[in-house]
This record gives C-alpha cells, structure tokens and sequence, in this order.
C-alpha cells in the first residue's frame, strides 16, 4: 500500500481495548493522526463534581463549569494515558490538543451548547512537521477561539476537519460494527441517505456527529469508513480498503 494520510477518530470506548492500541501502536500508517474524546469519562468526571451531563443534537452541552472538567480530562487524563499506552507498545506518541499552535479555527456554536465550538478551518502544518519526525499526534478535542477562549468540541467533528484538510482515509471509530437502519448494517451511505438519516431522526445520539463528520471528509474527497474501534480485525480491513463498517461517500 502506497503512503497515504489516515486519520482515526476514537473515543474512550475505543481507548480501553487493548487489541486497538495495539494496532495503533504496531500497525497504523506513518502518516497518521489520531484524534480522541472521551465522552464516557467525561460525564463521570462530571457526576464526581455534581454535574449531571447533558446532550444536544448528540453534542455536549457545556457550561463553564463542565468546560473545566472537559478539559481537564480529555487534555490531561484521557491524552497522557493514550499517549503513555502507545509509547509502551513501542509508538513514539505525543499529545496535543486543538489550541496547539492554532491547529484547529473554532467559532462559539449555537447558544444552547454553551462553551461549544464549531471548526471553521484547521491547519495541518504542525501534523506535518510532526508525522515528518516519526511521532504520531494524538489529538484531544479541545480548541481556543479568536480570543483565546478555550472551548469543547465534538471529536468526530475535530477529526472530518482534519482529514478534509489531509486528504486520504478518515476512519470514525464507534462502538457498533457501523451505521445501522432496522437493525441492519449498511455497507456504504451516499450524502443523500446520510442527510436523510440526519433529517429523519434515524440517525440518533452520538451517530449524528459520526455522520455529519464523514459527510465533511467524503465532500473533500476522503476515504471514510465509520468502523468498530474495538475491533483490530475491523481496522486492519479498513485500512487496506476492505469492506468493513460502513462507507459514507460524497455521491
């Protein structure tokens, strides 16, 4: 397989099985880049400090106070562990998240999200400069805004921003084989049906997000794949251009 850039979104889900770290560690491409959330830590984090986590649209939504446990898990806890776990299995990682070096361009989102930011842009040049000496970024869903205002932002979306910039293959790695309709997997999703899914209401919690981030990827001419992060077997598929999960494609 010819070089290529791969982005790999995963979660906490994803972090916790050792089969998938290792595949990261010992498998993934040169050229790739990880993006991680960690929404189940989150919201425990969250009830420790009395705070009882809340959802919109399948986003977050972030008061002042929950914005500290956020960045204080997905950049501290959930970054060093997935980056400590990869340098164990011999991957020369390093930690990083949205507001390094203006990696990602964030606006506030919609009022109702709080300390939310939407990606307007993102810029690569530390990913290059980085990949260019062997190390493998791991990027935590974290960004600042014009002001420098630090703000949650959705993973999935952190990870379509990054991969349309990159170009090659985008993988959203989830805890279900893939995009399911009456109980089915669907091997590939064009933007229509995606967009129908999003517009029905088929599509539902932390799917919406997955969705909408592959649409970005596959409009900017992406390989996107929305795969089981558990799953070496599934990632390994992915990766050679395999049927696994589902494909999402911009016609």
């Amino acid at each position: 397989m010819s070089a290529r850039a791969v982005t790999i979104k995963i979660g906490g889900v994803a972090g916790q099985h050792i089969q998938s770290l290792a595949w990261l560690a010992h498998s993934a491409p040169a050229e790739t880049v990880v993006v991680h959330g960690g929404g189940n830590e989150v919201a425990e984090w969250s009830r420790r400090h009395g705070l009882e986590p809340q959802t919109h649209d399948g986003l977050r939504v972030t008061d002042p106070e929950t914005l500290d446990v956020v960045v204080a898990v997905l950049g501290g806890l959930v970054n060093t562990r997935l980056v400590a776990a990869l340098v164990a299995s011999g991957r020369s990682a390093v930690g990083l998240t949205g507001a390094d070096a203006g990696l990602l361009r964030v606006r506030r989102h919609e009022p109702v999200l709080g300390e939310v930011g939407e990606v307007t842009g993102a810029d690569p040049s530390l990913l290059d400069a980085l990949l260019a000496e062997g190390l493998l970024p791991v990027i935590a869903s974290i960004a600042a805004d014009a002001e420098g205002d630090l703000l949650n932002v959705n993973a999935d979306e952190v990870a379509g921003a990054i991969a349309a910039t990159r170009g090659g293959l985008l993988l959203l790695c989830t805890d279900v084989a893939g995009v399911q309709r009456d109980g089915q997997v669907l091997d590939r999703l064009d933007v229509a049906a995606a967009e129908a899914m999003l517009a029905d209401g088929s599509a539902s919690a932390g799917m919406r997000p997955k969705l909408r981030a592959g649409l970005v990827a596959a409009r900017a001419g992406c390989e996107v794949r929305i795969v089981d992060g558990r799953s070496a077997s599934e990632l390994e598929r992915a990766l050679r251009g395999e049927a696994a999960g589902t494909m999402v494609t911009a016609s």
